[in-house]
């Protein structure tokens, strides 16, 4: 197993795999557009120096089996940022294994060169209490703590152009991924 940081339109790509087994085991009914993750790798890549978002991706041999997208956002009480692990999925059957460690230790070392005063990783898996349970005890474990409660409220707001969501990427990305 080796971790590799978002670089080439492949590793985009193999994202958007990933995402889609993602939305299918835990996606419910969100809208999801795998042109949409394409497209955000793509915007990714033109951070070259990841000082905003990053991506890795975890692989066996050649095969990914897992992805961790993040981003560093300042602080409104200072100078200060904090890195947010945004989306992080590993297929089931490397799930007992090193691949979410991997990625987290790699999204660790990148908000730490950033100088992020904090890391968040959050777990989203509300209909699987035992699978957030697991995740939980594997960040407790690495030294997080649980921290607050966020509260989501679903406005139903639907884009009269599913084609191109703002809300997810920008559409120069939108227009480089179209596959």
């Amino acid at each position: 197993m080796h971790i590799a940081e978002l670089q080439t339109p492949r590793h985009g790509a193999d994202v958007g795999h990933l995402a889609e087994l993602h939305h299918a085991e835990f996606g419910g009914k969100r809208e999801f557009n795998v042109k949409a993750v394409i497209a955000a790798s793509y915007n990714f890549m033109l951070d070259k120096q990841r000082e905003q978002v990053n991506c890795w991706i975890a692989y066996d041999v050649d095969q990914p089996i897992g992805y961790l997208a993040a981003t560093i956002h300042r602080s409104l009480y200072s100078f200060r940022s904090y890195a947010v692990q945004e989306m992080w999925y590993v297929i089931p059957k490397y799930r007992a294994g090193r691949a979410g460690i991997g990625l987290l230790n790699a999204f660790e070392r990148w908000a730490i060169h950033n100088k992020c005063e904090r890391i968040y990783a959050q777990v989203e898996h509300d209909d699987n209490a035992a699978l957030v349970e697991r995740i939980l005890t594997l960040l407790r474990f690495l030294g997080y703590k649980k921290q607050g409660y966020v509260a989501v409220k679903e406005t139903n707001i639907k884009l009269e152009d599913s084609k191109d969501d703002p809300g997810t990427h920008r559409a120069m990305g939108a227009k480089q991924a179209q596959v």
